[in-house]
């Protein structure tokens, strides 16, 4: 069984914040057998939508380390 949060932090630490990432995760989606149903069960367990659950995640990932950035730097 895959970790979706881990995948999703490994390829924002490969790709950073950028279309590279979302493209690499929907090829994920796409050529790994039963990702897709892993991904759908870890949106309905962390209340996210299928649509735009991994960017929300991802969104909320870097927010968290600007968090943490802003607050070492007060």
């Amino acid at each position: 069984m895959t970790d979706i949060a881990e995948l999703l932090r490994e390829l924002l630490d490969r790709y950073s914040n950028t279309h590279r990432l979302d493209a690499e995760f929907e090829r994920l989606l796409r050529e790994q057998a039963g990702l897709m149903d892993e991904y759908k069960l870890w949106c309905d367990d962390n209340g996210y939508s299928l649509d735009t659950g991994y960017r929300d995640y991802v969104n909320e990932i870097v927010e968290s380390q600007d968090s943490i950035w802003d607050n070492t730097q007060e």
